[in-house]
C-alpha cells in the first residue's frame, strides 16, 4: 500500500559521479516511495468500470472497499478519488459517515455507460462531483485503465499524474497497461466483463497492484454481505522504501523496511536481509534496527540501511527485494524501486560543470541536486524554488507538442519537504516564471509537461517574464534552429520577501541567465575556445527600474563574472582556466 510509481517513457539518463559522465539510455519508471505501509485497515478490494455497456454484467461502475483489519474504521471525512490513466485531475467522491466493521465490505456505485446488466445494491451512490472547469457530474470509471485512491480526507489530491507524496492516501490502485501511477506494478487491463479484485477475499496486501489483484468476473459485495476474515495476527507484514528513491550514481539513499510482527504466536528474533546486487551491493545485505547504519530508532521494527550507489552504476529502474523473517520460521518479502537517473553525456546540461556543486543529498536542503531528463536543477527547500536550472537546447528538442499548462507540485522532492503548489502564487502579483521554458521542450508531451513542475519556477514580474526574459528565450530557439546547441543556466538573486507573504516562495530581486553557444557537433567540452560565444543577462525583478514588457533582451547584457560575483557560483569549472577567464569577463555584443 502506498508505494506508487509514475511512468516516464523513452527518456535519457544522466549519471554524475566522481567527476565522470557515464552514458546510459533506458526505458524507466520513476519511483515515488513515501510513507509506504501495508494497510492494517481499509483497502480497495474491487474495481469495475464497464457498467452499462453492451454485454456488461452490471449497469453501473463500482468500487468496493474492505476492512482487512481487526478494528472498526469510520469513513467520516474520507473519499475515493479517481483520475484517468494519464490524467492529473482527481475527481473526489466523499464517503458517508458510516463505520466499517472488521471483515465488512462497502460498495460505492458510480455512473453508467448504458442500461445493460443487473442493478447493484450499493451502500453509496456516488454523489455528483465538480471538476476544475466547474462542471458537475457523477464520475465514470474507465473500463480498461485508470487510477483510484482511497483518501482519509475530502481534499482533492494535488494535480499530478502520481500524487504519491500526499500523506492522506490510504490505498491506491493503478489498473491497465497505460496507467501512469500504481503500487509496485500495474494490474492488467480491465474490460466490460472483468474487474480488478483483491486476492484472498480482500486480505492480500503486498504493496503491488499486479500481485494483489486478479482480473476476474465482477462480484460486488456490500455491507450486508457475509463478513470476510483475515488472519493478520498469524503472519508477518512488511513494506519497504528508499529515500530518496531517485538519485544519481555516487549518491546515498536510506533504505527502510517496516515490519508488522505477527501476534499469534508473537514474533521474536526478527531479521531483514536485502538484495542490493541490482545496484552494485551485496545480495545478502543485513538491515539494522539498532540505531546504526542509518536506523533512527532502535527496536521499533523499522529496519534501515544507508547505501551509497557506486559512482559507476548505470542508469535505470532497479527492484530491491528485502525479506523479513522471525524465529517462528515466518517470512515476508517487500519489493521497492530505486531509480538511478541519468542522461547520455551528449545531452548533459552540466557538461561544463555544476555551478554550485549541488548534490543529491537530503542533508543539503539548500543546494539539492535534482536530475530530470529535460533539465537539471539545484533546489532550495527553504526558498521554495530553484537556485538555478540548467538545460541544453538544440533543434532536436523543438517539435509540435502543445503547451500543457499542467502546473503542479514536484513529487520527486524528498519525503517530508513542502511541495510548492501553484496556488502559492495566486494573487501575489507575480508570474510563475519558467526557468527552463515550455517552448524549449516541445519534442513530446512528457517533455513539455516536465517544465510545469513547480521546482522549475521563480516569481517574476510580468514585465520581466513576458518581456526581455521571453525575448531571450525566443532568441535562443532561433539560434537552435540555425544549427547551434546552447547550454543554458538561469536563476534568481536576492530576497524581497515571499509571494503573498505566505512564507513559502521567495521573490528574487533579479533574475539571471547564462548561455554558452556552439555550432552543432560532438566533443563539446573540447570544442570550447576563446571565440566561443557566451551570453549573460541580469534582469531586474522589481518595480521602479523602468523595466518594460517591450524591452529587448540585449538591454540587460552583462558578463558571467558579474553573475558569479553576485551568486558565488562557478559556471564553467570544466573549461581550462585560461579560456574560462576570457569567456567570463567578456560581455556579448552580437
Amino acid at each position: 500500500m502506498k508505494r506508487i510509481y509514475a511512468v516516464f517513457l523513452s527518456i535519457a539518463l544522466l549519471a554524475i559521479g566522481s567527476g565522470f559522465i557515464f552514458k546510459a539510455t533506458a526505458q524507466i519508471e520513476k519511483s515515488f516511495d513515501d510513507q509506504n505501509f501495508v494497510s492494517t485497515s481499509l483497502v480497495i478490494s474491487q474495481l469495475y468500470g464497464g457498467g452499462g455497456s453492451a454485454n456488461a454484467p452490471y449497469q453501473n461502475d463500482f468500487v468496493e472497499l474492505y476492512n482487512r483489519g481487526t478494528s472498526p474504521v469510520s469513513l467520516n471525512g474520507w473519499s475515493t478519488q479517481y483520475a484517468s490513466s494519464t490524467g492529473t485531475e482527481f475527481l473526489v467522491t466523499p464517503l458517508t459517515n458510516v463505520t466499517i466493521q472488521p471483515g465488512q465490505y462497502y460498495l460505492i456505485q458510480y455512473a453508467s455507460n448504458g442500461v445493460a446488466g443487473s442493478v447493484l445494491s450499493p451502500d453509496l451512490v456516488a454523489p455528483p462531483v465538480t471538476n476544475n472547469a466547474g462542471n458537475t457530474f457523477i464520475p465514470n470509471l474507465s473500463g480498461t485503465t485508470g487510477k483510484l485512491a482511497l483518501v482519509n480526507s475530502i481534499t482533492r489530491l494535488p494535480a499530478s499524474t502520481c500524487p504519491s507524496s500526499d500523506p492522506s492516501i490510504v490505498d491506491f490502485i493503478g489498473y491497465g497497461a497505460a496507467t501512469s501511477c500504481f503500487e509496485g506494478a500495474r494490474t492488467g487491463d480491465l474490460s466490460v466483463t472483468t474487474a480488478a479484485k483483491r486476492n484472498s477475499n480482500g486480505c492480500a496486501d503486498t504493496d503491488n497492484n499486479a500481485a494483489d489483484f486478479s482480473i476476474v468476473t465482477p462480484s460486488p459485495r456490500n455491507m450486508a454481505s457475509p463478513l470476510g476474515s483475515c488472519d493478520l495476527g498469524s503472519i508477518l507484514q512488511v513494506s519497504g522504501s528508499a529515500n530518496p528513491g531517485t538519485l544519481a550514481p555516487g549518491a546515498t539513499t536510506l533504505m527502510t523496511v517496516t515490519v508488522i510482527p505477527a501476534i499469534t504466536p508473537p514474533s521474536t528474533g526478527i531479521t531483514v536481509v536485502g538484495n542490493l546486487s541490482p545496484v552494485g551491493g551485496s545480495a545478502t545485505q543485513t538491515f539494522f534496527d539498532n540505531g546504526t547504519n542509518g536506523d533512527v530508532t532502535a527496536n521499533d521494527n523499522i529496519f534501515s540501511y544507508s547505501y551509497a550507489v557506486p559512482a559507476n552504476q548505470i542508469g535505470g529502474n532497479f527492484v530491491i527485494t528485502a525479506v523479513a523473517a522471525d524465529a517462528q520460521a515466518r517470512t515476508a518479502s517487500a519489493n521497492f524501486n530505486l531509480v538511478v537517473v541519468a542522461v547520455s553525456g551528449s545531452d548533459n546540461p552540466l557538461l561544463f560543470g555544476n555551478p554550485s556543486n549541488a548534490a543529491v543529498d537530503i542533508n543539503a536542503p539548500l543546494n539539492y541536486l535534482m536530475i530530470k531528463p529535460q533539465y537539471s536543477l539545484s533546489y532550495n527547500r527553504d526558498k521554495g524554488e530553484p537556485n538555478w536550472v540548467a538545460w541544453r537546447l538544440d533543434s532536436s528538442w523543438i517539435g509540435s507538442a502543445p503547451r500543457q499548462d499542467d502546473f503542479r507540485p514536484d513529487p520527486a522532492l524528498p519525503a517530508g519537504w513542502y511541495q510548492v503548489q501553484t496556488t502559492d502564487y495566486t494573487g501575489g502579483g507575480y508570474d510563475r516564471g519558467h526557468m527552463s521554458p515550455s517552448g524549449d521542450r516541445t519534442r513530446s508531451i512528457p517533455d513539455n509537461s516536465a517544465t510545469f513542475l513547480m521546482t522549475n519556477f521563480l516569481p517574476q514580474l510580468a514585465a520581466n517574464n513576458q518581456g526581455p526574459w521571453e525575448d531571450f528565450e525566443s532568441y535562443c530557439r532561433t539560434l537552435a534552429g540555425g544549427g547551434n546547441e546552447i547550454y543554458i543556466t538561469s536563476g534568481g538573486i536576492g530576497n524581497m520577501g515571499t509571494v503573498n507573504n505566505a512564507g513559502r516562495v521567495v521573490i528574487p530581486q533579479y533574475t539571471w541567465k547564462v548561455a554558452l553557444v556552439l555550432p552543432n557537433g560532438d566533443n563539446d567540452l573540447q570544442r570550447v575556445g576563446k571565440t566561443t560565444r557566451v551570453i549573460a543577462l541580469i534582469v531586474p525583478n522589481f518595480l521602479g527600474t523602468g523595466l518594460n514588457i517591450n524591452d529587448v533582451w540585449r538591454k540587460y547584457r552583462t558578463s558571467v563574472d558579474s553573475i558569479e560575483y553576485l551568486t558565488g557560483y562557478n559556471f564553467f569549472p570544466n573549461v581550462p582556466m585560461t579560456t574560462q577567464s576570457l569567456l567570463e569577463r567578456r560581455r556579448d555584443t552580437q
